[in-house]
């Protein structure tokens, strides 16, 4: 494992559309290009004190975006999760010429990716040392920060993440599906304001929303959208409309289902959609109650990147595959350190900053490398 560490990047202030970046449907343009700042050595980096570590939606994946992981212990993660499920999901997560192709596999990948980030950070970044993180996670992503928090077990989260695929892939009839703006808040508001069966399903960033519904209804939104001075709008390609109200069969059969699934209090900051949940705080019922409602409600992602600020929050760690969280940040945030733990050697290099924050081992003098 390298010891040196990663350099925080920055991502474009305005982004644009470039046919070789990566897109996904919460982010489909590109806003995460990464520069190492090469030459910052450990002893000039500011310690961590308060990280924001946040874990993405569905739309974080691709081809082979578990492959970093196949020969590291936390890939134990994968063969438990197989184990539970009675199927193999290691294909999934190793085929570099295909992404996950159901919505049932795609959100399986995606928190496995994340999963096994958060096996190979929590010794350095868990609940139970010095550093108390802040957690958040985007839509499906909040599960995997319940995980991080402890309020699931990893088999637990497992069994959640199945049953909402399943869920929510039954409840995609075909007739819905959700476009991007480059369009803030307002204008995406009033885009759908006329439109019967559309709605605004995510406020990421100041100029990047979602909306989602119906597909006659969101070509009306669309147009819009374009006529309100939207910089782009790009359809996406998703199975359903999902937060929004029709989601509702799938969020009402989740519920119970949560209810044969054990919750806990978290042992961490959580924000989710803005509201800040202490250590302890918020019950295992509520937990289930959020996670069931996340089905059919907004994803107010943009009210958590501010919580997370006011929290005090100095850097941004992404924890799974992707740079679409990081690049939120940057847009919503400004100058905020950001960090990406997507590989083991990146979450080794950023569990040596934390080490050398706490003056808990000894400090790393190789120049600095992204993850």
């Amino acid at each position: 494992m390298r010891t040196n560490l990663p350099a925080p990047h920055t991502s474009p202030s305005a982004p644009s559309r470039l046919d070789d970046a990566p897109y996904c449907h919460h982010c489909p343009w590109p806003c995460t290009p990464v520069w190492a700042e090469r030459g910052v050595h450990a002893m000039d980096m500011p310690p961590l004190r308060s990280p924001a570590v946040l874990f993405p939606g569905q739309g974080s994946q691709g081809p082979g975006m578990g492959a970093a992981w196949q020969r590291d212990p936390a890939w134990s993660v994968v063969r438990e999760a197989e184990s539970i499920l009675e199927r193999r999901l290691e294909p999934m997560l190793l085929d570099s010429g295909a992404v996950p192709a159901s919505t049932t596999d795609a959100q399986l990948s995606v928190v496995l990716c994340s999963m096994m980030a958060w096996t190979a950070l929590a010794p350095a970044f868990g609940c139970d040392g010095e550093l108390r993180p802040l957690l958040a996670g985007h839509s499906l992503g909040l599960i995997s920060a319940l995980h991080a928090a402890g309020v699931l077990t990893a088999g637990d989260t497992v069994r959640v993440v199945a049953l909402r695929a399943r869920l929510t892939e039954a409840a995609c009839d075909g007739t819905g599906g959700m476009t991007a703006l480059l369009l803030g808040i307002d204008g995406a508001t009033e885009a759908c304001a006329d439109v019967s069966g559309c709605w605004v399903a995510n406020d990421n960033a100041p100029t990047q929303t979602v909306i989602s519904g119906q597909h006659t209804a969101l070509r009306r939104a669309e147009a819009a959208a374009t006529a309100l001075g939207a910089g782009d709008v790009i359809p996406l390609d998703v199975a359903g409309p999902f937060h929004t109200p029709l989601m509702h069969r799938a969020s009402t059969e989740f519920l119970p289902g949560l209810h044969r699934i054990p919750f806990r209090r978290a042992r961490a900051v959580v924000v989710h959609n803005g509201r800040v949940h202490s250590p302890g705080d918020t019950g295992p019922g509520t937990w289930r109650e959020l996670v069931a409602a996340d089905l059919t409600t907004p994803v107010r992602w943009r009210d958590t990147q501010h919580a997370l600020a006011r929290l005090g929050a100095d850097a941004v760690v992404e924890a799974g595959y992707g740079r679409i969280l990081t690049g939120l940040a940057k847009r919503t945030l400004g100058r905020v350190r950001l960090y990406n733990a997507a590989t083991p050697d990146a979450c080794g290099s950023l569990s040596a900053l934390v080490a050398a924050s706490a003056g808990t081992g000894p400090t790393p003098t190789h120049t600095a490398a992204t993850g």
